[in-house]
């Protein structure tokens, strides 16, 4: 008897396993020709029982894989209307990013710092040059913002990001702000994820905030860039070249 329910745990097991994999091939399939465009943005995707003749896999496999993508934000499955390739944003991309680092391992760190520290210099450089009156408010709102907690929590995480993505949004540069907003969401996932509360690290960056905003606001390029490097280092507890 106990022999018997073994062999069925481990048909089940096996057959778990099948899915997941069938599952998983179909989904990177579907990715395939959203990137390749034969599936067209905007345009409806084949029905269910069409994916299912197409690539031979069950009901389930399809719903599931669907699921992963819309889940994504890559398609659009609305009731009684064809499943549809939607636009990728910087919404998707947002989503994406955290899982695709979170992927690579502590390397990834690194490699985050890297491009957020050659964006982030130019953009404290650009908002010195280009800042509005708008963009001083804008920014001393934020800095005070975050002035208002004593250590990280999610919405002092959050007002920090704020600071960074307004000084790139000051450049007056969309692109700077959309890939900041981008890479921020994996800045804040990891700073989430952490789990440290260090009042004393929270009080040097309320600091640098202030000090990058004195920089901005007397169009000090130079020093803005300074600043700013100064802060990231820190703040990614990364003190070489």
């Amino acid at each position: 008897m106990n022999l018997d329910r073994a062999e069925s745990r481990t048909d089940c097991t096996e057959e778990t396993g099948k899915r997941q994999s069938t599952t998983s091939r179909l989904y990177e399939e579907m990715i395939h020709l959203i990137e390749s465009g034969q599936w067209e943005v905007g345009g409806p995707i084949p029905s269910e029982r069409n994916l299912m003749t197409q690539f031979g896999v069950s009901r389930i496999a399809v719903r599931e894989s669907l699921s992963m993508l819309r889940a994504l934000g890559v398609l659009d499955i609305s009731h009684g209307r064809s499943t549809t390739v939607r636009k990728m944003n910087s919404e998707t991309l947002a989503k994406l990013f955290p899982l695709m680092l979170s992927m690579e391992g502590e390397q990834s760190l690194v490699h985050v710092f890297e491009v957020r520290l050659g964006l982030e210099l130019q953009t404290a450089r650009l908002a010195a040059q280009k800042r509005t009156a708008d963009d001083l408010n804008r920014l001393t709102d934020l800095a005070s913002r975050f002035d208002s907690f004593d250590t990280d929590t999610p919405e002092s995480i959050e007002s920090d990001h704020q600071f960074h993505v307004q000084i790139a949004k000051s450049t007056g540069n969309p692109l700077f702000w959309v890939l900041l907003n981008v890479l921020g969401s994996y800045v804040k996932y990891s700073q989430r994820e952490s789990g440290k509360h260090n009042p004393e690290q929270h009080h040097r960056a309320s600091t640098a905030h202030h000090e990058i905003l004195d920089a901005i606001t007397d169009r000090d390029p130079q020093r803005a860039q300074f600043c700013m490097e100064r802060h990231l280092r820190d703040a990614h507890h990364i003190t070489g070249p």
